[in-house]
């Protein structure tokens, strides 16, 4: 009985399931340009780099001052966290950080951009290719 049970539960739930998969199916192509125009948003990119952002300072605030021993030639002091250290190597790490984010964040916005460009370009090649392939068959 409880087989059966799931055998319909299944079954009622594969119907509409299999009823989507005869339309079209979503574009690619739709998707890299919301991505492409999401990604090349401003806030979207500040965003993600504050994001990045508190990643990093919950790593940094990682005290290895009682490490200082271990690395005696090292400028590391003993209640010193891996923030501490890096600031002294470069005061401006974080805004650097920021920057980078910031950047890395805008080129994967063109990339999926011209990802949705060059998909429109295959298609095209591929209707020039129908054309050409159906003219020698004929």
């Amino acid at each position: 009985m409880r087989k059966t049970a799931l055998i319909l539960l299944a079954t009622t739930m594969a119907t509409p399931a299999m009823a989507r998969e005869r339309a079209a199916p979503p574009s690619h192509r739709d998707d890299l340009r919301t991505a492409a125009r999401t990604l090349s948003d401003p806030r979207v990119q500040a965003g993600v780099a504050g994001l990045v952002d508190q990643l990093a300072a919950a790593m940094l605030d990682t005290r290895v001052g009682p490490l200082a021993d271990l690395a005696p030639d090292a400028d590391i002091r003993p209640n010193d966290t891996l923030a501490d250290i890096q600031r002294r190597r470069d005061p401006a790490y974080r805004a650097k950080l920021r920057a980078g984010t910031i950047g890395a964040v805008a080129v994967a916005g063109r990339a999926a951009g011209d990802a949705a460009a060059m998909t429109d370009e295959v298609d095209a090649a591929v209707v020039r290719l129908r054309r050409v392939l159906d003219s020698i068959d004929r």
